[in-house]
């Protein structure tokens, strides 16, 4: 058994002083545990592996993770965090592997399924760690537009980690697809076609396919749709679009084929998702 901790809030931020094992627990939001100083034995369902300084991990809603040997005064950043902090649209994901597949605001990558040690990360640069200070700096002094500025770090903070994930990914020397990624994003409602991609790369459909999912974990179509689905949320909340408009903004040919393409994606026909989305307030105390 595990304890269970829950957020009040859609955000957090802390530096915590580990001077003994943390038992196994889990919780109702993201977190990126960030190593500041000293060392630990972490494990993460049921997974082990020693980290220090500069070292960070992600872990998931629900998903058990323990300090099970601490030492050298270790100190840790904890950023905890639900979606919908980051973009209202993004409430219903669970796990980085979700948030990191969607198509974030100006963010043009994508990352297939994370488990185990593929979460565990070395910052390298320290820029994950500036971007860290920066939150703790923000959430520190709540001063004037703090929660758009929170949202913009996040927002970087998984930019950050999104490129270490294709960094790590990709082999030397190997097509990368992601300029087809910036297209999609750049432009959802597009006539993105795979076969006029692979035409451009000098590919046939089939390979470039398999290479598509091979680097962003899921299919070309399947992608495009999350991208015009997430589109479709922000437009739904921020807009006064009818459904209708919102499809045809989408790039859907009419408003059946886009509810039908919502629903499959987000659980639940359009309407109702944003009476639900409207409801949420990022940050709630």
């Amino acid at each position: 058994m595990s304890d269970r901790i829950e957020m009040p809030s859609d955000f957090s931020i802390q530096i915590a002083a580990v001077e003994e094992p943390c038992p196994a627990h889990s919780h109702d939001f993201l977190e990126l545990a960030y190593i500041r100083r000293g060392w630990t034995q972490h494990s993460l369902e049921g997974q082990s592996r020693t980290l220090t300084e500069g070292d960070f991990i992600l872990v998931d809603f629900d998903e058990v993770h323990s300090y099970d040997v601490v030492g050298g005064g270790l100190e840790a950043v904890n950023c905890m965090f639900r979606p919908a902090a980051v973009d209202p649209a993004l409430g219903h994901c669970r796990s980085f592997s979700e948030l990191l597949d969607s198509c974030l605001i100006g963010v043009g990558y994508a990352c297939g399924g994370m488990a185990g040690r593929e979460k565990i990360f070395r910052d390298e640069t320290g820029r994950v760690r500036d971007i860290l200070e920066r939150l703790l700096e923000e959430s520190s002094r709540q001063e004037i537009g703090y929660y758009p500025v929170v949202r913009a770090l996040l927002v970087e903070l998984i930019i950050q980690t999104v490129r270490l994930v294709r960094d790590r990914r990709q082999s030397p020397g190997q097509l990368s697809i992601a300029w087809i990624l910036d297209e999609v994003s750049r432009d959802p409602a597009a006539d993105h076609r795979l076969t006029r991609y692979a035409s451009r790369f000098g590919m046939r459909p089939e390979a470039l396919s398999r290479l598509f999912r091979q680097q962003a974990g899921l299919g070309f179509s399947e992608h495009l749709r999350r991208s015009r689905i997430q589109l479709a949320c922000r437009l739904l909340v921020e807009t006064g679009l009818s459904i209708p408009e919102v499809a045809e903004h989408c790039g859907y040919l009419d408003a059946k084929s886009f509810r039908e393409a919502f629903l499959r994606e987000m659980g639940q026909p359009p309407l109702r998702w944003k009476k639900n989305a409207c409801r949420l307030t990022p940050f709630a105390r």
